[in-house]
C-alpha cells in the first residue's frame, strides 16, 4: 500500500476523508494504522506527497539537522516517547526539524486521550511585545495561559456595533491575544476604515493586545500605503492549488508580502483543500500538518510574531457529521500544531447546517479546553457570530471556562484591565470617547453608551445579555437558521422579478440529500440539463443570471425584489446582454451554476444564492463567473475552480444594502468583461 492511500485509510473516521479514498470500514483503518505504526519517519519524509510550491517552502523552512537522528524512528516509537515523562522536552528539540508529514502520521495513531495528554503538556510561548516580560509573567501560549481573540464582527462593517462587541468583550477578560475583524465588505476602503477604527481602540484604552483586519495579505499589503496595519492576515492550505484558489499566490509569493508585516495571523482548518477539489488526493489531516509546516517557515523566514488559527466546523456535515468528528480534528490539530512549533488557538465552531445544537457544542468545547488546553478560543457577541452567521464561543462563556481550567489571561492584559478599574462597557466607552476628544462628562457618556447598547440589543446584538434572556435568544436564532435552511424560493417572488424563468433542480433529491451530500447540489438533474440544453440551443446570451435557494432560500425571499430590478437596469445601462430566461435552481450550490454555465455557453454567470443562515438577516450573496479562459475557450465545467469566480457577499438592509449591492454587482460586471477575467485573477 502506497503512503498516500495509507495515510488517509489510517485516519480516525471523519465525512471529509471519503472524497480521497478514505473508508467507514472500522478494520481496514485498524490495519492501516497498525502498518503506518510501523512505518520509519525517514520513509514519510522522503515521500512525495504533493510537488508543488508548498512542499518547497515547508522544505527550505524546516531544520535539517535532526533528520538522521529522526528517520530511523518509526511512527509508534515516537508516539511512545512523546506519552513519556520527557516527551514535552523531546519536542521542544525537534520542532523546528518533525517532517509535517510525520506530523500527521504520529497524530493518526494516537487516541483522544492520548491527544490530549499531548497537547496539554506541549506550549510554544510567545511574548506579548518584544521585552518587559518577567518569567513569572503569564505570556500568549506558555504555561498557565488560556485567551482569546475577540472577533466584532458586524453584518454592515457599522464601527458602532464593532466598538460596543470590544467593550463587551472586555467586560468578560477577552482579546489577550488579538481583535480580530472579519470585514463583511473586502474593498480597500473599508479595510483601511476598520484598520484605523481598531487601532483608535487600542490605542485609546491602551490595551496591550494586537489588531487584525481579516482580509488578504494582498490587500492588507495595499492597505499600508494609506494606514498602518498591525497584523497580516491569510487563510494557508496544505497544498498550492487550494493557495491559489484563496488568495491567488503560491507559497512564496505570500512569503513576499509577509516580509512586510511583523506580526503575522494565519487561519487554517480542516477539509477546506478537500471541499474546493484542490487536496491532490491528500487526506485532510495530512493537509492540515502542511499548512502548519507553511506557517512555521513563513514564521522562520520573516521573523515575526506568529499565531495561528484552527477554525475547526466552519464548512459543513460535508467534513464533520458529528461532535465527536468534530471534537477528534480538534485534537489532532492541536498536537500536530504544537509538534511544529506553532501557538495556534480554536475556533470550535459548527455552522448552522452541520446540525449540532448549541448545548452539544458547548460540550465539545467544554471537553476541548479542560482536556487539551488551548493556546486561544475565538470570543463573539452572543454563541452566533452576528455577521459569518455560526456558531462559537461567546464573550460570557470565557470567564467560567478560565474558573474550570485554572487558566489565566496574559498578565500584561490582566494588569490593564486592574487599571481600568471595574471593567464596565458604558465606562470604556466614556475613556474611548474621551480619548477622541469629545468634552462630555463622564456620567453623560455613561448613560449614551447604556443607550446605545440598549438601541444595539434590539438590533439583535447580544451584548450585556446572560442567563436565561441569553439562553432564549441563542435557541431562537438556532430555530431561526434550521427554517431557512429547509425554506423554499417563494413563488410569488419569482413571479414579481423573474418574469420569463425556467426552473431546475439538480441532484440532491431532497433537502436532507442536499446538506449532507453537497457534490447532490452541484449538477443540474440530467432531465433538466436536458431541457436547459435545448433551451440555450440558440445564440449564446452575454450574461446568465441564476438564482438558487443555497443553504438559505429566505435571503432570495426578502431581498430579491429589492435587488434585481434595479441590478437589471443597471446591467443594460452598461450595453450588457442579459439571457431573457432566468434560470430558477432548487437545491443548488455555487458549482451548479458553473454547470448551467456550461449549458449556456455564457461569456459571464451571474447567480445569486442564499447564504449565512444564522445571523437572523437572511443574507444573499452574488457570485460572478467569466466562462472563457485567456485563449477565449469556454472553460466551463462543474469543477471550475472557485478561484475564478468573483463574491460579493452580505447582500441585506442592515449589511449590504441591496440598492448599493446592485451597483457593485454592475460595476464588477464591467470589469469582468472588460479584463476577460474574474475570481482572483480580477485587478481592482
Amino acid at each position: 500500500m502506497d503512503l498516500h492511500q495509507l495515510f488517509v485509510l489510517a485516519n480516525a473516521f471523519k465525512e471529509g476523508d471519503l472524497p480521497v479514498g478514505g473508508t467507514r470500514d472500522d478494520g481496514i483503518r485498524s490495519d492501516a494504522r497498525r502498518e503506518l505504526r510501523a512505518t520509519r519517519l525517514g520513509s514519510i519524509r522522503r515521500a512525495s506527497f504533493v510537488d508543488d510550491g508548498v512542499s518547497a517552502a515547508i522544505e527550505r523552512g524546516r531544520d535539517h539537522a535532526h533528520d538522521r537522528d529522526l528517520d530511523v524512528l518509526t511512527v509508534e516509537q515516537v508516539k511512545t516517547t512523546l506519552l513519556a515523562a520527557d516527551g514535552a522536552a523531546w519536542a521542544r528539540r525537534h520542532r523546528e526539524s518533525l517532517p509535517s508529514e510525520a506530523c500527521a502520521a504520529i497524530v493518526k495513531v494516537m487516541t483522544n486521550d492520548e491527544l490530549a495528554g499531548v497537547a496539554r503538556r506541549l506550549t510554544n510561548p510567545l511574548l506579548d511585545r518584544p521585552g518587559g516580560t518577567r518569567g513569572t509573567d503569564i505570556v500568549i501560549g506558555g504555561p498557565g495561559h488560556f485567551g482569546s481573540r475577540i472577533q466584532p464582527n458586524s453584518p454592515g462593517d457599522d464601527e458602532e456595533e464593532i466598538l460596543f462587541s470590544i467593550l463587551d468583550g472586555l467586560t468578560h477578560g477577552c482579546g489577550d491575544v488579538i481583535i480580530g475583524l472579519n470585514p463583511a465588505a473586502d474593498e480597500l476602503d473599508t479595510i483601511v476604515r476598520l484598520e484605523q477604527l481598531l487601532e483608535r481602540v487600542v490605542k485609546a484604552l491602551e490595551l496591550p493586545t494586537r489588531y487584525c483586519v481579516l482580509s488578504d495579505i494582498v490587500k492588507q499589503h495595499q492597505a499600508r500605503a494609506r494606514t498602518r496595519v498591525d497584523v497580516g492576515f491569510q487563510s494557508l492550505a496544505g497544498t498550492s492549488r487550494a493557495l491559489n484558489g484563496i488568495v491567488g499566490l503560491d507559497a512564496d509569493g505570500i512569503l513576499d508580502l509577509a516580509r512586510a508585516f511583523d506580526g503575522l495571523y494565519f487561519e487554517t482548518g480542516q477539509g477546506s483543500a478537500v471541499t474546493n477539489g484542490t487536496a491532490e488526493g491528500v487526506d485532510m489531516v495530512t493537509l492540515e500538518s502542511r499548512a502548519y509546516g507553511l506557517a512555521r517557515a513563513i514564521r522562520k523566514q520573516t521573523g515575526a510574531w506568529t499565531i495561528v488559527n484552527d477554525v475547526a466546523g466552519f464548512i459543513g456535515p460535508e467534513v464533520f457529521r458529528s461532535a465527536e468528528q468534530l471534537e477528534r480534528a480538534c485534537l489532532e490539530d492541536l498536537v500536530m500544531a504544537r509538534l511544529q512549533g506553532i501557538t495556534m488557538g480554536l475556533d470550535v465552531c459548527a455552522t448552522f447546517h452541520m446540525g449540532l445544537s448549541p448545548a452539544e457544542l458547548r460540550a465539545v468545547t467544554d471537553r476541548i479546553v479542560t482536556r487539551a488546553a488551548p493556546v486561544y478560543l475565538m470570543a463573539v457577541a452572543g454563541n452566533a457570530d452576528p455577521m459569518l452567521g455560526y456558531l462559537t464561543t461567546a464573550f460570557r462563556d470565557h470567564p467560567s471556562l478560565r474558573q474550570r481550567t485554572g487558566g489565566r489571561i496574559t498578565s500584561t492584559m490582566a494588569h490593564r484591565l486592574e487599571e481600568l478599574g471595574s471593567v464596565d462597557a458604558a465606562r470604556l466607552y466614556a475613556l474611548f470617547a474621551q480619548s477622541e476628544r469629545d468634552r462630555r462628562s463622564t456620567s453623560t457618556l455613561e448613560e449614551e453608551a447604556r443607550r446605545k447598547l440598549g438601541e444595539l440589543r434590539e438590533r439583535g446584538f447580544d451584548l450585556g445579555i446572560s442567563g436565561e434572556a441569553a439562553a432564549s435568544r441563542l435557541e431562537a436564532i438556532y430555530q431561526n437558521a434550521r427554517h431557512a435552511l429547509y425554506a423554499s424560493v417563494d413563488e410569488s417572488v419569482i413571479r414579481d422579478v423573474c418574469a420569463n424563468h425556467t426552473r431546475v433542480r439538480t441532484d440532491a433529491s431532497d433537502r436532507d440529500d442536499y446538506l449532507v451530500h453537497p457534490p447532490a447540489g452541484e449538477r443540474i438533474s440530467r432531465e433538466h440539463a436536458g431541457r436547459l440544453q435545448a433551451l440555450f440551443s440558440k445564440r449564446p446570451a452575454q450574461v446568465q443570471l441564476v438564482v438558487s435557494d443555497g443553504l438559505n432560500a429566505n435571503a432570495a425571499n426578502e431581498q430579491l425584489r429589492m435587488l434585481l430590478p434595479l441590478l437589471r437596469r443597471l446591467i443594460a445601462d452598461g450595453g450588457f446582454e442579459l439571457n431573457p430566461t432566468d434560470v430558477i435552481v432548487q437545491n443548488g450550490r455555487v458549482r451548479a451554476g458553473y454547470h448551467i454555465g456550461q449549458l449556456a455557453a455564457c461569456d459571464v454567470l451571474l447567480h445569486l444564492i442564499g447564504e449565512r443562515p444564522g445571523t437572523g438577516l437572511n443574507t444573499l450573496s452574488a457570485y460572478l463567473t467569466y466562462g472563457r479562459d485567456n485563449e477565449g475557450r469556454l472553460r466551463w465545467a462543474p469543477e471550475l475552480d472557485h478561484s475564478c469566480t468573483t463574491a460579493i457577499c452580505g447582500i441585506h438592509p442592515r449589511g449590504k444594502p441591496p440598492e448599493t449591492a446592485a451597483h457593485e454587482i454592475a460595476r464588477t460586471l464591467a470589469r469582468i468583461v472588460h479584463q476577460r477575467t474574474s475570481g482572483v485573477t480580477l485587478r481592482a
